[in-house]
């Protein structure tokens, strides 16, 4: 059985907002199984955000970390969360007045231990209670005035607390160089869920997916900024990336120079007199690029004209794509993400489009009869392009769309 998931390199608030509009429906659809926030964030106030739609999966810190909210289901004042971490499993309780913090697997995965309000009151000797390479179990059990910890279904701690702790809130961290991934049942934002890094980097992410579980799952990768994309496709899409072997199979994108360029010289459907599109140096930035003016001329094509685009009949048409291409929507096979796993290392669009099809042979594809949109590049953005009126404009169409 495959697994669908969708990532994101996230994110700004204003484009996401779009965006999860037809993530959720496409939850809904069952035509995605699960949604991961990649936190490369720039600011705080997006930070908080990505934060607040989406539950907790992976946590890592260099240092001592930061408590991230969780919202596990809990009954008779019980939950129980599966992680996977080699050391510094930190849970903190809260009845909204006192907290208590359990530490399990710290120092080098030697000891545990539980703090009240920042105070000590329980430490034990425990080697290995944590792990890096298997899901435990841990529950943790209020009953009267007691604290039960149990990891796989055995009592590993018993620590008696302050009458009536009613748990309020959960919160989740890792730290000192422990990544931590966490399964659990959640009772909001069902299928979207947030991959936290300490360093922001593009390594986590490509090194992530190489994992076992992963290797029957069909993995895309989205930009924050996709404002549109078509659902009635989508599976077609997906089935597609499955049944091929195909390395890359890219979305065909508005706004994307190699992709406008075959919309309007392959299929006709962009007029001459609306704007004249090339196919840009080796792949490589191009006058769609690089113009505001003209990527805001298109999508407002697009949103007028879109059953022009969506319902023209491809008849199955593949293009093979040798040059660099934009990565602003793609999916891939899990089985093989071994072979990506490395190309954060320098440019990772040069090394996916242009270095991988010459020295690993990868052939590269966009599936013609999938339409996602993509809203801006930088050079777009410094040449005026009204995001703003777009950004209206795409959430009215979504409005319609779905």
């Amino acid at each position: 059985m495959y697994n669908n998931i969708l990532t994101i390199f996230a994110g700004r608030e204003q484009n996401l907002k779009i965006l999860c509009k037809y993530l959720q429906k496409a939850l809904q659809l069952k035509l995605i199984d699960e949604i991961h926030f990649w936190n490369n964030t720039r600011n705080i106030n997006d930070e908080n955000y990505i934060k607040s739609i989406s539950n907790l999966k992976r946590s890592s810190s260099a240092n001592a970390g930061i408590y991230i909210e969780i919202s596990p289901y809990i009954e008779k004042n019980t939950f129980d969360i599966d992680i996977r971490a080699k050391n510094d499993i930190h849970i903190l309780l809260s009845n909204n007045i006192d907290k208590y913090e359990i530490v399990l697997g710290g120092w080098s995965n030697k000891k545990s231990c539980i703090r009240k309000n920042g105070q000590e009151e329980f430490n034990k000797n425990m080697d290995n209670i944590a792990n890096a390479n298997k899901f435990n179990n841990f529950k943790i059990s209020i009953i009267n005035n007691n604290l039960f910890i149990y990891k796989n279904n055995e009592i590993i701690i018993t620590h008696n607390i302050i009458n009536n702790f009613k748990i309020k809130h959960i919160y989740f961290k890792t730290g000192h160089n422990s990544v931590g991934e966490l399964e659990y049942k959640t009772i909001k934002n069902h299928g979207f869920y947030l991959m936290d890094t300490c360093e922001k980097s593009w390594k986590n992410y490509y090194q992530h997916y190489v994992k076992e579980e992963f290797k029957n799952s069909i993995i895309l990768k989205c930009d924050d900024d996709i404002v549109f994309i078509d659902l009635t496709k989508f599976n077609k899409y997906i089935d597609f990336i499955k049944n091929n072997d195909y390395d890359l199979v890219f979305a065909n994108t508005i706004n994307n120079g190699v992709s406008a360029y075959y919309q309007q010289n392959k299929y006709n459907l962009i007029p001459k007199d609306l704007m004249d599109l090339e196919y840009p140096n080796n792949g490589l930035c191009g006058s769609l690029w690089q113009s505001g003016k003209k990527a805001e001329k298109l999508h407002k094509y697009f949103i007028k004209k879109s059953s022009k685009f969506l319902n023209h009949n491809y008849n199955n048409d593949i293009i093979d794509i040798k040059t660099r291409f934009s990565i602003n929507f793609f999916g891939f096979k899990g089985k093989n993400w071994y072979k990506i796993k490395d190309c954060f290392k320098g440019d990772d669009e040069h090394n996916l489009t242009v270095d991988y099809v010459k020295t690993r042979g990868f052939r590269n594809v966009i599936y013609t009869d999938f339409y996602v949109s993509h809203l801006s590049f930088y050079k777009q953005i410094e040449t005026k392009i009204n995001i703003d009126s777009l950004i209206i404009k795409y959430d009215d169409f979504a409005k319609y769309f779905l």
